[in-house]
């Protein structure tokens, strides 16, 4: 029996949605599994990763976490941030998608994505 305490997660559908429909038909079937599993079960402090203050990309995510999905290092990814409720401490989704996208790519990374979703709230 698994004992290890899991932290609530929970998702902006409209920030979802739009992650999902930017994603390719792989990472959008990825997606849409983890979020049914996480808004279901939750997720284990072993299945997540402190995110830098500040990258060498620019990207500005202090106090927030990250998961690979598939877990435990697939090339998708969610950042969430750490928040508090009525019930407790839980963890909210900023955004979720390719982890770092190719080069050429037009494509954000779900850092840079989160990035703009936690400074710039109403973007």
């Amino acid at each position: 029996m698994n004992t290890a305490r899991r932290y609530r997660v929970l998702f902006d559908p409209d920030a979802i949605a739009e992650d999902l429909a930017h994603a390719t038909k792989a990472a959008r079937q990825i997606g849409q599994h983890a979020i049914t599993r996480l808004a279901r079960d939750g997720i284990t402090r072993e299945q997540l990763y402190a995110c830098k203050a500040e990258e060498r990309d620019g990207t500005r995510l202090p106090g927030c976490v990250k998961t690979y999905l598939p877990w435990p290092d697939g090339r998708c990814g969610m950042v969430l941030e750490l928040r508090v409720d009525q019930d407790g401490p839980l963890l909210f989704c900023l955004a979720f998608g390719i982890r770092h996208p190719e080069r050429d790519s037009r494509r954000p990374s779900v850092y840079q994505v989160a990035d703009r979703r936690l400074h710039q709230p109403n973007a």
